[in-house]
């Protein structure tokens, strides 16, 4: 299987889109579900109702937070990984065209060839 760094950064960037999205919609919707303390009015059970409201707000608002987060650290794992393979295809080319003369004298290379 081909995979190319540049797919790979450009699937990270769709989740840093998306990371930044989830939190710009949370935050502008999060004002308008708030639920006045006297919203219930004077029932007996008005109280009980918004504490739940906001107990729920608040767990929505960690949710979000973590899908967000979550998103956010795939972007930065697939830069990595986008980088990791652009270094072994550049080392992978330049072992390829190493002479005699540098196989024999570097020690990392005769590791990495198992000729040492």
């Amino acid at each position: 299987m081909l995979v190319e760094p540049q797919e790979l950064c450009s699937l990270g960037d769709v989740c840093l889109t998306e990371s930044k999205s989830i939190n710009n919609g949370w935050s502008s919707a999060v004002g308008s579900m708030q639920v006045a303390s006297g919203a219930a009015g004077n029932s007996a059970q008005g109280p009980v109702f918004t504490e739940a409201h906001v107990a729920v707000l608040d767990s929505a608002d960690i949710a979000v937070g973590r899908l967000a987060a979550v998103l956010e650290a795939d972007f930065d794992d697939l830069y990595a990984v986008a980088f990791d393979i652009s270094s072994q295809d550049e080392e992978s080319a330049r072992l390829s065209r190493a002479t005699k003369g540098e196989v024999t004298t570097n020690p990392l290379l005769q590791t990495i060839l198992g000729l040492k």
